[in-house]
C-alpha cells in the first residue's frame, strides 16, 4: 500500500493493566494402543419424532497383545450397555456421557454468579490441550479418543473363538479371525439412540408452522465432537478407516409424517426433551399429519445424499413404507469427514448439461460426474449457480491431477450456519447461495465459494494435515487452486486486482495475531480465526509461487501440487495422502534450487506484515538513483489501536484462552524488484535484496542508463496531440497511456477539468525519470510509503498497465488528500480515470469512492460533485438532461459504475456537515425515476443502494455539524418591540425532503410484502436505511417498525436485520428487549439465525463496552458560565472523562470493566442469561460461547445453594390382637426435619491464637466517655443461640442484641461479648454453657414478636435499682460517633457459633446538646479513621486520669455457650438496644487483682452529681430511645424506626453532664470504630492482654422505677422528654470479702 514517507517517533507503551484469568485445561491422556480397521453405521432416521435410532460396528485391531478396554467417543445417545456385543460375545460397557453435565441438578439452585461452577460442571466438553500424535503415526500405531465416554471391556480371544466357531468363514476373515485361529481384531457392536439431536443433526420442516420441505442434515465442526453426537465412532481426526453407511427412511415424504391407525400411545419422553408437539393424545386422525401435505407432495421420493458412492437401495421387507440405501467409502476417511443429508431432493445432472463431448472425450476416465441436489422448485436455480462447476473440475483434472473419488456431489440445504461443508466426495452447501438467472451481482463470491468446495475434495479431504500446524497448508493450497481457477474465468486483471486488496487487508489486520503455524490450534475459537487463515494463508503461497516462479522459471508451486496429487491417488502407501509442511518445504526448495528458512521463519512461524519507508534520490554526479529502504512495522505494532466492535468477541475469546501473538519479525528480508521508468519511458528493472540489519534500513544505489541526452517529450504537447488527433511525430515513440479522454479544449471547459500548471509541468521536465515501481513483480505482502511526488503515482496510474500499479497509485491519491486537501487537478484525474472504460471496474469504482473527498465548497467550488454528476449523466442520462434512460445491465462493469455513483454522492458534505440539496434531490430522482421495464437483469440490488444511499445523505457529519446560530433580540425592555427577533427563514427543504424520501423507502417496503424481492432485499434495505435515520435523529425512534418483523414465520434476513437495528437503536439495555432477544438466541430452530443474533449480542455489548452510546444516567462535567461572555470549563473532570471515554476505546481490559460495572446491577439481564443456558435447542459450542459472555457480565459468587429432599421415615403401628394370633400393623410415612443428633459445625477459620479461657476485664474506675447518642455495636458483631441447661439461681448477665449499623471501613473479624452485671436479684435457674469456637459471622436483628429470652423474666419490673450508678466526669469527654442507620450492611445470621470481638471499655455517655456536621476524623476513644482499623497488640489497664484503677475479671469460659439459645429475629429492630438477660454462675470466680481467694460482692452507692442538663429530643419528637433500657419483654412493642444520628467532632472543652435514668445499660446506638477503643488502669503489673481485642461496654442492669420507663416506654415519654431534676450520680462500686 502506498504513501508518504515520513519520519515517525515510537511511543512508548502504556504499563499493560491486569490480565484477565486464564483458564488452560490441559488433558494428560495417552494415546490409546488400538486402531479402527473399519466402520459400519446403520441408522434409522424418523422424521415424525425427530429420532435416530441405530447401531455402529467397529472393528478395532489391538497394537499390543495386553489390551483390555477399548474407549470410544459417544455424546447425547442412549445406549443400552447390556446389548453391547464384542465379535457376538456379550461384554461389559460402561457409558458416561459428559453431555450430562449440561443439565442443572434438582438440588442446584443456582443463578448467574454460579457460572463458574457450571464451567468447572462442563469442563470434559471444553477445549483441552493436548499433546497431538501426528497423522503419520495414527495409522498403524494409535488412536486419540475425544473423551472416551463409553468402555467397553474386551473378552479373551478363547471367547471369542468359541462364540465363533460355528460362523461361516467369510463372517470369521470379518472378525479377523484366521484360520489357525489367531484372533486379530474385535467387532464392537452398540446399539444407541440419539436423545438430543440439536448437536449433530438439524431437522428442517418438521416442526409445527414450518412449511418448507421436510429434511434432516449432519453438523460439522472444525473440531471433534460433532461426529460422535451423531453415532459412536473414535472422534479423532488422525483416526481414519474405510466406511460403510447404511441409512433406513421413509420412502416418500407422505410416508416420512404417517402414524399406524393404532391405539392411543403416550408420548415419549424424547419429544418432551426436544420441546417439540405435533399433536395432543387424542386430537385429529392419528394417521394425518398436524399440517396439511398435497398430494404431489406426498408422493414425492426421499433421497440420501452421503458420503462414498452408493451401493444399494432396497424396500424394507418389514415396512414397505421405508427404504435402505448404503454408501461406502473405500479410502480411509476421518469421522468428521461423513455425513448425509435426506430429504424429497431434485437431481440434477450437472456434468452432462455444461460438459461437451469433446471435453468429454479429452478427459477421458478422469471426466468426473458432478450431481446437483436441491429442494423441489430450486432445479433451475441450481443449474444458473452451478454452472462453472463442471468447468472447475476439468480445470483442476488438467492442471493438478485426477479427482480422488468416483463422483462429486451438491446439495442445498437449509439453515445452514456455513457457506459450504466440504465432505468426502460430497459438499453441503447452503440454500442462500442460489440466484436465479437474472440476479447477477453475488456469481462471484458464490461461484468463488462453492470452488473453494470442490477444490478442497483434493486438498482437505483426500489430502489431510499431518497436524493441526499443518492446517493452514491445506486450506492455502485449496484457496491457490480456486483463485488459479477465478484466473481463467475472470481474467487476470481480477486475480491480481483481488490479490493486491487482499494483501492490504491483511497489512491492516495482521497486528499481534498468531502466526500460521500456531492458527491451527486455535480454530476452535470461532470463524474469524478461519477467517483469518482463508485470508493469510493463500497469499503466503502466491508471494511464494512468485519467488519461486522468478528464481527457477518453473510453474512454481502448481507443479508441486500436481506431483502430491499424483502421489496420493496412485500411491498404495498410508502415509502418501498426509501433507506435512516440512515435506512441502522441501520439495518448494528443491524445485526453485533455494532455501527457504528465511521465508518460513518470517511468513509462517513469525506474524505481521512488512512496512517499507522508501527515500530515493538522484545523484547526478554519479547518475544513479540512490535509495534507502527501512522497515517500521514494529512503531506500527507498538500504536495503541482502537476496538473495533466487528472484532471485539474475537479479542475476549483470545485474551481469555491465551491466544498469544507470533514472534514480531523485525527486518524481512528476500529479493524485491525495482523497475524505474525513466526520461524516454523505458522501464528497467533492478533486484536488490532486502537484508537483515540491526538499524533496519538498508541502503542501494540503482545504475542510470539514460545519460546524454533527453527522449522525453513534452507532456502537455503530447496531450494536445492526442486531442487533435495529429499525426505521429517521426522518431518518437508512442506512450501507453490511460485517461487520456476528455482532452479536447470544449469538454476542457464543459467539465471544469484543471491541468497541470507550468510550474509542475517545469518540475516533471526536468524529473530524470517519469516514476519508481517498488515490488514491481509482487513478491511481498506490505505496504510501501515513498517519498514520490504526486505527479510520479499520477504519470504511474495513467501510463503502467499492471492494475496492482494503478491501485498503488489510487491508494496514494487516498492518503495524500489529509496532507493536500481537496485539489480540482485531482478530481481531474480521478474523473478521467472513471470515464475511461479501458480502466479495470475496480480502479474506476475506487476513483468514485474517492471523489467525494474534493466536493467541497470553500476550495474546489463542489468540483467533485460536478463531475460525479456529470459522469452518471454522461453514461445513463438522455443527453442533456438528468432523467435516466432504462436500465440495462448487460455490460457488469458498467452496472457497477452505475451503482457507485450514487453511492458516492450521498457521502458528500459541505461545511456545515450536510449533504449539498443538488445532490440529494439527484439521487431521490433516481429512485423516483426507476425504469427496469426493457432489462433482463433484475434491478432489486440496483433499488437497495439507492435506498441506503438516500438515508446516508441525510445523516449530517457531527465533526462538521455547527450550532445553530443564536437568535439576535432588538427588544430593549420596553415592551412594544418583545416580538421583532432577527432570525433566518426556516428552511422547509431538508423536511420536504425526508418526507419524500420515507415515502419511497415505504413503497418498497410495500411492495416486498405482496412482490417478495430475492431473499427480500427490499425490506432488509428499507430496515437498514430506518435504523440509520433512526441513529442519526433524523426521524422520530419507533422501535415498533422493526418489532412487527421479529416473528417466527418472517425471512431469516429480515428477523436478522431487525435484530440488528434493534441492538444498534440501543434496546439492549431494555429489559423487555433483551428477554426477548434471549429468548430468541435459545430457542430459534434455525442454528444460521442464532449464529447471526449471537454476533449481533456481540457487537452490542462491545457499543457498551467501547461507550459509543453516552450513559443516558451519568452526569458529564459541564462547563460552567460566569457572567455574560466568560466559560470556565471544569478542566480537570473534563480531560480525566476524556482520558477513561479514550480507555475504554483502545484497552480491552478497560472497555470489559467498563461493561460489567454497567452491567453487574442489571438482574434482569443476568436472569435472562442463565435461562438461555439451560435451553435444549443450543448445541454445546452455543452454550459455552454463552457461558463465556455470562463471565463477561457477571461477578462470579463461591456460594452454592443446594436444595436437598427431606429423608422419610416409616412407622409401623400394631393394633388390637385379632383372632387366631393375627395383629393388625399400620404403616405411615413422614419425613424427618430434624437432625437426630447433635453435630458440631467446623468454625471458618481457626482463631490466631486459641486460649482455653475468655475473661473480661471490668475498669471500675475508669472515667466514662459522654456521647449524644447510644451506643451500638458494629455490623460485624453478631448473637448466636446456645442451648441452655439447668443451673442453680445466680445473678444474671444481661447481654444486648446489637443492632447492625454501617461502618465507614470495611468491617474486621472481632472477638469481643458484652455483659452486664447486676446485682444478682431472684431469678430462675441460668442455664449451664459451654465455650463455642468463635466466628467471623455477622447476625441479623432479632424477629419482632419473639423475645429472644432465655429464662421468663418476672411478672412485674422492679422499682427499686439494683446498681446506683456514680458518674464523674473527666475533663476531656470525648463522643462517640454515631453512624447513620441508611448504609447498615445486613448482617448473615449464625445459629451455631458466636462471634467474639475484642471487649469495649464500659461508657456512659449523656445527651449533647444539638447534632452538628460530622468530620470522619475524630480524636480519643472514639476516634474515626478512613484507614482500615489496627487490631490492638495489648489491652491497656492504665486509667485516662492516671490514678488507679480496681480491676474485676470474669471468667466468660461458661457464659459464652450460655448465648446459644439467643435466636435473632429477622425482622429489622428499631430500638437501640436489647437487652436478653442469661445466668451467670460463676460469681465465686470473681474477685480483686490482689485480694484473697475468698468470694466477694459488688455494692453501689450514688453521690451527688456535679452539673445538670435537660435531656435531648430528638427530631421525631420522641425521647431518644437510649434513656430506657429495653429488657425483653418489651421486645414485640419496640419502635419500628431509628432516627438517623449524625456523627459529631468531640469538643476541645468539657460538656455538663446531662441527667438521665439510672440505668447501667449501655445506651449508645452508635458504631465505635474497631480499634478506636483505648483502655486504662492503674499502674504496677500489667495484666496478659487479650489477643486482638477492643474493649466494649460492660453495663450493669438497673432496675429501678426508671427502668420501668426504659422496658416499656409509656405515651407521655414518647411525646416528651422525661423531666428530670437530678444530674446523673455517680458510681462508686465497693468491693467486700464475702462473711
Amino acid at each position: 500500500m502506498p504513501g508518504v514517507a515520513e519520519p515517525e517517533l515510537l511511543e512508548e507503551p502504556d504499563a499493560a493493566p491486569a490480565e484477565l484469568p486464564v483458564e488452560l485445561l490441559v488433558d494428560d491422556t495417552p494415546p490409546r494402543p488400538y486402531v479402527v480397521f473399519k466402520q459400519h453405521v446403520e441408522l434409522d432416521i424418523d422424521f415424525r419424532n425427530k429420532r435416530v435410532r441405530g447401531r455402529s460396528h467397529i472393528l478395532v485391531v489391538p497394537i499390543e497383545p495386553d489390551i483390555a478396554e477399548v474407549y470410544i467417543d459417544a455424546r447425547l445417545c442412549e445406549i443400552d450397555v447390556g446389548s453391547i456385543t464384542v465379535s457376538n460375545c456379550p461384554a461389559r460397557a460402561y457409558y458416561d456421557d459428559p453431555c450430562d453435565k449440561l443439565d442443572t441438578p434438582e438440588a442446584y439452585q443456582w443463578s448467574a454468579p454460579q457460572w463458574p461452577v457450571k464451567k468447572r460442571r462442563i469442563s470434559r466438553l471444553l477445549h483441552h490441550r493436548r499433546k497431538e500424535v501426528p497423522v503419520v503415526a495414527h495409522d498403524l500405531a494409535c488412536c486419540q479418543p475425544l473423551d472416551g465416554a463409553l468402555r467397553v471391556v474386551l473378552p479373551s480371544a478363547d471367547e471369542v473363538k468359541r462364540k465363533n466357531r460355528d460362523a461361516s468363514k467369510s463372517d470369521q476373515q470379518d472378525l479377523l479371525i484366521h484360520a489357525d485361529g489367531n484372533v486379530q481384531g474385535y467387532r464392537i457392536s452398540i446399539p444407541f439412540e440419539l436423545k438430543n439431536v440439536h448437536n449433530g443433526l438439524h431437522f428442517v420442516g418438521v416442526d409445527e408452522g414450518d412449511t418448507r420441505y421436510p429434511h434432516v442434515y449432519t453438523r460439522h465442526s472444525v473440531e471433534p465432537g460433532t461426529a460422535c453426537s451423531i453415532f459412536p465412532c473414535i472422534d479423532d481426526p488422525g483416526c481414519r478407516n474405510p466406511w460403510k453407511i447404511s441409512i433406513t427412511c421413509p420412502r416418500t415424504l407422505g410416508d416420512a409424517f404417517y402414524e399406524p391407525p393404532v391405539a392411543k400411545q403416550p408420548r415419549k419422553s424424547i419429544a418432551h426433551l426436544n420441546g417439540i408437539r405435533k399433536r395432543k393424545l387424542g386430537e385429529g386422525e392419528p394417521a394425518q399429519r398436524a399440517f396439511g401435505l398435497a398430494e404431489e407432495d406426498k408422493q414425492l421420493e426421499m433421497t440420501v445424499v452421503c458420503s462414498g458412492f452408493l451401493t444399494g437401495e432396497v424396500i424394507n421387507k418389514d415396512d414397505e413404507t421405508k427404504k435402505t440405501m448404503t454408501f461406502e467409502v473405500d479410502n480411509n476417511k476421518a469421522a468428521k469427514h461423513i455425513g448425509f443429508a435426506i430429504g424429497p431432493f431434485e437431481h440434477v445432472d450437472l456434468w452432462s448439461e455444461f460438459r461437451s463431448e469433446e471435453d468429454d472425450t479429452k478427459l477421458g476416465v478422469s471426466a468426473a460426474k458432478v450431481h446437483g441436489y436441491c429442494l423441489p422448485g430450486r432445479a433451475e436455480e441450481v443449474r444458473n449457480t452451478c454452472a462453472s462447476l463442471v468447468t472447475a473440475v476439468d480445470h483442476f483434472v488438467l492442471h493438478f491431477g485426477r479427482y480422488p473419488f468416483e463422483n462429486y456431489k451438491v446439495c442445498f440445504i437449509n439453515d445452514m450456519v456455513e457457506d459450504t461443508i466440504p465432505l468426502c466426495a460430497f459438499s453441503l452447501c447452503s440454500s442462500r447461495l442460489l440466484y436465479p438467472s437474472d440476479i447477477t451481482d453475488t456469481e462471484i463470491e458464490t461461484t468463488r465459494t462453492l470452488v473453494y468446495s470442490l477444490a478442497s475434495q483434493w486438498f482437505g479431504v483426500n489430502i489431510v494435515p499431518n497436524t493441526k500446524a499443518d492446517i493452514w497448508l491445506v486450506v492455502g493450497i485449496a484457496w491457490y487452486m480456486t483463485d488459479y481457477f477465478m484466473k481463467t474465468l475472470c481474467g487476470n486483471n481480477a486475480f491480481r486486482f483481488r490479490m493486491k486488496t487482499m494483501a492490504d487487508r491483511l497489512v491492516e489486520i495482521d497486528v499481534k495475531r498468531p502466526s500460521l503455524q500456531d492458527l491451527g490450534e486455535h480454530l476452535y475459537l470461532g470463524s474469524f480465526e478461519i477467517d483469518f487463515m482463508n485470508l493469510k494463508a493463500p497469499l503466503v503461497l502466491f508471494i511464494l509461487d512468485r519467488r519461486l516462479s522468478k528464481s527457477s522459471g518453473s510453474a512454481g508451486i502448481s507443479r508441486i501440487i500436481s506431483r502430491m496429487v499424483s502421489k496420493a491417488n496412485t500411491s498404495t502407501q498410508a502415509n502418501d495422502d498426509v501433507l506435512p509442511s516440512d515435506s512441502f518445504r522441501k520439495a518448494c526448495e528443491k524445485l526453485g534450487s533455494t532455501r527457504l528458512e528465511s521465508f518460513w521463519t518470517q511468513w509462517v512461524v513469525g506474524s505481521g506484515c512488512p512496512r517499507f519507508d522508501v527515500f530515493q534520490r538522484f545523484n547526478k554526479k554519479k547518475l544513479c538513483v540512490e535509495m534507502t529502504v527501512r522497515q517500521t512495522q514494529d512503531m506500527a505494532a507498538a500504536k495503541a489501536r482502537p476496538i473495533d466492535k466487528n472484532d471485539f468477541w474475537r479479542d475476549v475469546r483470545e485474551e481469555t484462552h491465551a491466544v498469544y501473538a507470533g514472534e514480531l519479525q523485525q527486518a524481512f528480508t528476500g529479493p524485491m524488484t525495482i523497475r524505474i521508468h525513466e526520461a524516454d519511458g523505458t522501464p528497467y528493472e533492478h533486484i536488490v535484496e532486502i537484508r537483515e540489519d540491526g538499524a533496519r534500513s538498508v541502503r542501494f544505489e540503482i545504475p542510470y542508463n539514460t545519460k546524454y541526452k533527453r527522449l522525453k517529450r513534452n507532456r502537455r504537447q503530447r496531450e494536445r496531440a492526442l486531442a487533435n488527433n495529429n499525426a505521429k511525430e517521426d522518431g518518437h515513440k508512442e506512450l501507453y497511456y490511460l485517461g487520456d479522454v476528455m482532452q479536447h479544449p470544449d469538454d476542457v471547459e464543459e467539465w471544469g477539468f484543471r491541468e497541470w500548471d507550468e510550474e509542475t509541468e517545469t518540475k516533471m521536465d526536468q524529473e530524470s525519470y517519469e516514476w519508481i515501481r517498488m515490488d514491481a513483480d509482487f513478491e511481498w505482502i506490505c505496504e510501501m510509503k515513498t517519498n514520490l511526488p504526486a505527479y510520479m503515482y499520477a504519470s504511474q496510474l495513467q501510463q503502467d498497465r499492471d492494475v496492482a500499479a494503478q491501485q498503488d497509485s489510487m491508494l496514494f491519491l487516498k492518503q495524500s488528500f489529509a496532507k493536500s486537501g481537496a485539489h480540482p487537478l485531482v478530481s481531474t484525474i480521478l474523473t478521467r480515470t472513471l470515464l475511461d472504460p479501458r480502466y479495470f471496474y475496480g480502479i474506476r469504482l475506487m476513483a468514485a469512492e474517492e471523489l467525494p473527498r474534493h466536493a467541497v465548497q470553500e476550495q474546489v467550488d463542489w468540483i467533485g460533485l460536478r463531475h460525479l454528476q456529470k459522469t452518471f449523466q454522461h453514461f445513463f442520462c438522455y443527453p442533456g438532461s438528468t432523467t435516466p434512460r432504462p436500465n440495462n445491465f448487460s455490460d457488469k462493469r458498467e452496472y457497477l459504475i452505475q451503482c457507485a455513483i450514487p453511492e458516492a454522492m450521498a457521502h458528500i458534505r459541505g461545511e456545515d456537515g450536510k449533504c449539498p440539496k443538488e445532490a440529494r434531490r439527484f439521487i431521490l430522482g433516481l429512485l423516483q425515476a426507476n425504469n427496469n421495464s426493457e432489462n433482463v437483469v433484475s434491478d432489486q440490488f440496483y433499488i437497495c443502494k439507492l435506498m441506503k444511499a438516500i438515508a446516508i445523505c441525510q445523516v449530517p457529519d457531527e465533526k462538521k455539524a455547527k450550532p445553530p446560530p443564536m437568535a439576535m433580540s432588538l427588544s430593549f425592555g420596553d415592551g412594544d418591540n418583545e416580538d421583532e427577533i432577527m432570525v433566518d427563514a426556516v428552511d422547509t427543504e431538508p423536511d420536504e425532503f425526508r418526507d419524500q424520501a420515507l415515502e419511497e423507502i415505504e413503497r418498497y417496503r410495500r411492495r416486498d410484502e405482496y412482490a417478495p424481492s430475492f431473499q427480500n432485499c427490499f425490506t432488509v434495505a428499507a430496515l437498514d436505511a430506518l435504523c440509520c435515520l433512526m441513529k442519526a435523529n433524523v426521524i422520530p425512534l419507533t422501535p415498533l417498525t422493526f418489532v412487527q418483523y421479529l416473528q417466527d414465520k418472517t425471512c431469516d434476513f429480515v428477523r436478522i436485520k431487525a435484530c440488528e437495528s434493534l441492538v444498534e437503536l440501543g434496546f439492549l439495555d431494555k429489559p423487555e428487549f433483551t428477554r426477548f432477544f434471549f429468548s430468541l438466541i435459545s430457542t430459534d430452530p434455525s442454528p444460521f439465525v442464532r449464529d447471526q443474533l449471537f454476533k449481533i449480542l456481540c457487537r452490542g455489548l462491545a457499543s457498551i463496552a467501547i461507550g459509543e452510546r453516552p450513559d443516558p444516567n451519568k452526569q458529564t462535567p459541564q462547563p460552567v458560565k460566569e457572567g455574560l461572555d466568560l466559560v470556565v470549563e471544569q478542566e480537570n473532570l473534563i480531560m480525566e472523562e476524556r482520558q477513561k471515554a479514550k480507555a475504554r476505546k483502545e484497552d480491552l481490559h478497560v472497555a470489559l470493566a467498563a461493561l460489567k460495572e454497567q452491567t453487574e446491577d442489571d438482574e434482569e439481564l443476568h436472569e435472562v442469561i442463565w435461562q438461555a443456558l439451560d435451553s435444549p435447542v443450543l448445541t454445546v459450542t452455543e452454550r459455552i460461547n454463552l457461558l463465556e459472555i455470562c463471565s463477561l457480565l457477571v461477578d462470579d459468587y463461591p456460594a452454592l445453594i443446594l436444595k436437598f429432599k427431606y429423608p422419610e421415615v416409616w412407622s409401623a403401628t400394631r393394633g388390637e390382637k385379632i383372632r387366631d394370633k393375627k395383629y393388625v400393623v399400620e404403616f405411615s410415612k413422614r419425613y424427618r426435619t430434624k437432625s437426630r443428633g447433635t453435630y458440631a459445625t467446623p468454625a471458618p477459620a481457626p482463631p490466631p491464637r486459641p486460649e482455653p479461657k475468655r475473661t473480661i476485664t471490668l475498669n471500675i474506675n475508669r472515667t466514662p466517655s459522654f456521647s449524644s447518642k447510644p451506643v451500638a455495636p458494629t455490623a460485624s458483631q453478631s448473637q448466636v443461640p446456645s442451648n441452655p441447661s439447668q443451673a442453680p439461681a445466680i445473678p444474671a448477665v444481661s447481654v444486648p442484641v446489637p443492632t447492625p449499623a454501617p461502618t465507614p471501613t470495611p468491617p474486621q473479624p472481632k472477638k469481643s461479648i458484652s455483659v452486664t452485671v447486676p446485682k444478682p436479684p431472684a431469678a430462675p435457674a441460668t442455664p449451664v454453657v459451654k465455650a463455642a469456637t468463635p466466628v467471623v459471622k455477622v447476625a441479623k436483628p432479632p424477629t419482632p414478636g419473639v423475645a429472644p429470652v432465655i429464662a421468663k423474666p418476672a411478672a412485674k419490673p422492679t422499682t427499686k435499682p439494683a446498681v446506683k450508678p456514680a458518674v464523674k466526669p473527666t475533663s476531656k469527654p470525648i463522643p462517640k460517633p454515631s453512624i447513620p442507620q441508611d448504609n447498615v450492611i445486613k448482617p448473615e445470621p449464625r445459629r451455631d457459633s458466636i462471634s467474639v470481638l475484642p471487649p469495649i471499655r464500659p461508657t456512659v455517655e449523656p445527651h449533647q446538646p444539638e447534632q452538628k456536621s460530622y468530620s470522619p476524623k475524630v480524636n480519643g476513644n472514639s476516634s474515626l479513621s478512613t484507614k482500615p482499623p489496627k487490631p490492638l497488640k495489648r489491652a491497656s489497664t492504665e486509667s485516662e486520669s492516671g490514678r488507679p484503677s480496681k480491676i474485676i475479671k470474669l471468667n466468660t469460659s461458661k457464659i459464652i455457650d450460655a448465648m446459644k439459645n439467643l435466636r435473632p429475629s429477622p425482622k429489622k429492630v428499631t430500638a437501640p438496644s436489647k437487652m436478653v438477660t442469661v445466668k451467670f454462675t460463676a460469681w465465686d470466680r470473681v474477685r480483686m487483682r490482689d485480694a484473697s481467694p475468698s468470694s466477694a460482692t459488688i455494692r453501689a452507692a450514688g453521690k451527688k452529681p456535679t452539673s445538670q442538663k435537660k435531656p435531648t429530643v430528638d427530631p421525631d419528637h420522641s425521647p431518644v430511645p437510649s434513656q430506657h433500657r429495653a429488657t425483653p419483654s418489651s421486645a414485640p412493642s419496640a419502635p419500628k424506626t431509628i432516627p438517623k444520628a449524625k456523627p459529631k467532632v468531640a469538643p476541645k472543652a468539657t460538656p455538663p453532664l446531662q441527667p438521665r435514668p439510672r440505668s447501667s445499660t449501655p445506651t449508645s446506638n452508635s458504631h465505635p470504630p474497631s480499634g478506636s477503643q483505648s483502655g486504662s488502669g492503674s499502674g504496677g503489673k500489667p495484666r496478659k492482654p487479650l489477643p486482638d481485642m477492643v474493649r466494649k461496654p460492660l453495663p450493669s442492669a438497673a432496675a429501678s422505677s426508671h427502668s420501668s420507663h426504659s422496658t416499656t416506654p409509656s405515651k407521655t415519654s414518647s411525646a416528651a422528654p422525661l423531666p428530670m431534676s437530678k444530674p446523673a450520680p455517680k458510681l462508686k462500686i465497693k468491693v467486700k470479702p464475702s462473711t
